[in-house]
């Protein structure tokens, strides 16, 4: 669950990162995009507890996925409760702790079953997505569960994928969860941390002064001939020099460039049919729009100045409609437009970018 991770630092949502790079941490401004996630588990927490209102506030696909998820997890449950947005902790021995024991890390698992007599559970987590590995943060959970109840041999894990409606399970004893987890948090806890270049790096605050991405850039640097810029790739946020930051933003822009040919290579051949590791192919709705006014006007009953609030002129092609009306060229048509319309246009803000002179 995404919001877990407002009450512990190691918790075990994050553990998937630090499996691959010990020192990953998550840019808040990235997590803006995790809000409809957010969305979807509160509307699956709720249905399983018998509330139905919060899958009214979600899309149709995303309150679609959310009701699968549901019906699975109540199909799997069967007569057994269903522990909703239970909040595990691991502890470890501490003689100076309370009782002898003191949390580790803790989280917030989706749903729990616990089958009688208490020897197996079951394990579940939404995703809203459709993929990823999240075997080391169901890990985290399991061995949380493990260390609370001691008469838990084993665990069923299932995480959900609600955009493709599909279950991963597998069954995770306790010595297979421990070994997933303790060297995950031995190498974040280790002060001598070192990054791992892994596909978080697009989401992790570190990544302007990484130093795993930086030793990708100094041989891109090498091989340009530029090696009296290594020192500057490795601290993009201290740059001051205005030429050395030129020079380094023509190197960046060949990388992207690069970068722009491989991405274009490897979409021609994931739609052939090929399937690349660790992707999929990702199909957004285009933008709709209405092609006959008139007919959308006499349909939806609306009187007319409520049916212009909801239409949006185009300054162009209203001038292609005066120029073919009065038979003009398309540029006075442009300058009538623009002096008839000055009063109530409104420009909007203009945006800046850089551009090689050439």
């Amino acid at each position: 669950m995404s919001n877990e991770n407002l009450h512990h630092p190691l918790s075990p949502s994050k553990f998937p990162a630090w499996a691959q790079c010990p020192v990953f941490d998550s840019d808040p401004a990235e997590r803006a995009e995790a809000a409809e996630g957010t969305k979807q588990h509160a509307a699956l927490a709720a249905s399983l507890a018998g509330d139905e209102a919060p899958l009214a506030e979600l899309d149709p696909a995303a309150r679609e996925s959310v009701v699968w998820a549901r019906n699975y997890v109540q199909h799997l449950a069967g007569v057994d409760p269903i522990q909703v947005e239970t909040k595990v902790s691991y502890t470890a021995p501490d003689s100076f702790a309370p009782g002898g024991r003191s949390e580790v890390y803790s989280g917030t698992a989706d749903a729990v079953v616990i089958r009688p007599p208490g020897s197996l559970a079951d394990l579940i987590d939404y995703k809203s997505g459709s993929g990823g590995d999240h075997r080391p943060q169901l890990a985290g959970y399991a061995l949380a569960l493990f260390s609370k109840r001691q008469r838990l041999k084993n665990i069923r894990c299932h995480v959900l994928y609600g955009r493709s409606q599909t279950a991963e399970t597998w069954a995770l004893p306790q010595a297979e969860a421990a070994g997933s987890v303790l060297p995950i948090l031995a190498a974040r806890n280790n002060p001598d941390r070192q990054p791992t270049a892994c596909n978080y790096c697009t989401f992790c605050a570190h990544r302007a002064g990484c130093l795993a991405l930086t030793r990708q850039v100094e041989a891109v640097t090498k091989a340009s001939g530029w090696d009296d810029l290594l020192p500057a790739t490795a601290s993009p946020a201290l740059l001051t020099d205005p030429a050395q930051v030129a020079r380094l933003l023509t190197l960046a822009r060949r990388v992207g460039d690069w970068g722009d040919a491989i991405r274009a290579r490897a979409m021609e051949i994931a739609w052939s049919g090929a399937i690349l590791p660790g992707y999929r192919l990702q199909e957004r709705r285009g933008a709709r729009e209405v092609t006959d006014l008139n007919a959308a006007f006499s349909r939806c009953g609306l009187a007319p100045s409520q049916f212009l609030t909801a239409c949006k002129l185009s300054l162009p092609k209203l001038s292609e409609a005066l120029a073919v009306a009065k038979s003009v060229p398309k540029a006075a048509a442009a300058r009538e437009i623009e002096t008839l319309m000055a009063d109530i246009t409104v420009e909007r803000e203009p945006t800046q970018s850089l551009v090689e002179v050439r």
